[in-house]
């Protein structure tokens, strides 16, 4: 079971573009021991699993080689993986060309993109979903593209590229979710606020979300809100006037 373990863990690095350096370096190991996992030699301790699967971007299954729901026939995990980020459309995607990689690479090791998520909801309740974030070969060089369910926002020319580009191009994609909020909200994120609702204000939302009224009807009503003030911070009192027009 080492060999492949090892092996899935070779092949997943690699395709992550990462050396076992920088890999071992984020788990907080030595690379020795990851050179070792690769090898066959040694296994990694049950504790570390969940920090491999977050770091390499596989579920557990993958990683101990538990079947799961095929799409392809062999055992290629970067197709697979390919196909399976292609099967749907994302509420949120930002793709761009080779020359801005290594500014993206930098960029996501701070926590910017957490820091203006806790800006705009804090502003707004508007949840930013989880970013869809990769390099692309049909984009040009220097080229960006922000795309929410393939519709795309905004696509243009990065003409130049320095240490501020990052966090300029983040702070274009969190502009462009605000104005398009009402597009990108789904189901999904509305579970999310209701569930963060319930833990904190149970009174508010129980035996109301979903027993009396359905997600998909809270999400219109919220995409109706947005669009008129731009705000669903008082979710309190947004559920009161919704359970009001529905008696």
């Amino acid at each position: 079971m080492g060999h492949e373990i090892g092996a899935v863990i070779s092949q997943s690095r690699q395709n992550q573009g990462m050396t076992q350096e920088e890999f071992a370096s984020r788990l907080g190991v030595t690379p020795q021991a990851v050179s070792k996992w690769e090898r066959g030699v040694g296994m990694p301790d049950i504790s570390l699993v969940e920090g491999i699967c977050h770091i390499l971007q596989i579920s557990a299954n993958q990683l101990l080689g538990i079947a799961e729901n095929r799409v392809v026939e062999d055992n290629d995990l970067v197709l697979e993986k390919e196909i399976r980020n292609n099967m749907f459309a994302e509420p949120l995607v930002i793709e761009f060309g080779s020359e801005l990689v290594p500014c993206f690479i930098e960029g996501l090791k701070t926590d910017f993109v957490n820091r203006k998520r806790k800006e705009l909801v804090k502003e707004t309740g508007m949840l930013v979903p989880l970013l869809r974030i990769r390099d692309s070969v049909e984009l040009e060089k220097n080229e960006i593209c922000i795309k929410c369910y393939d519709k795309i926002l905004v696509q243009k020319n990065v003409e130049n590229i320095d240490e501020a580009t990052y966090e300029e191009l983040i702070t274009l994609v969190f502009d462009e979710c605000q104005t398009h909020y009402d597009e990108i909200l789904n189901k999904q994120i509305v579970k999310t606020l209701i569930d963060n609702l319930k833990e904190q204000y149970p009174g508010v939302a129980d035996g109301l979300i979903p027993e009396k009224i359905s997600y998909l009807t809270l999400k219109k009503y919220l995409q109706k809100r947005v669009r008129e003030q731009g705000n669903i911070r008082d979710m309190i009192h947004i559920l009161e006037e919704l359970e009001s027009e529905l008696r």
